[in-house]
């Protein structure tokens, strides 16, 4: 999955709410950088969905 277009992970409360999208910089294969919003008003602006289960 990909955060802001960055290689990434989203977290979700048992509700189905969004508890932390994570993004993450790579350079030459390694991770160099963690971005996370766990900031409620932040997360609201986040046009973040739960994925439809399989």
């Amino acid at each position: 999955m990909t955060v802001n277009g960055r290689p990434g992970v989203i977290s979700w409360n048992e509700d189905g709410a969004p508890l932390s999208p994570l993004a993450f910089t790579v350079a030459d294969g390694l991770i160099t950088e963690i971005t996370a919003v766990v900031d409620p008003a932040e997360l609201a602006l986040l046009p973040l969905h739960l994925p439809d289960p399989m």
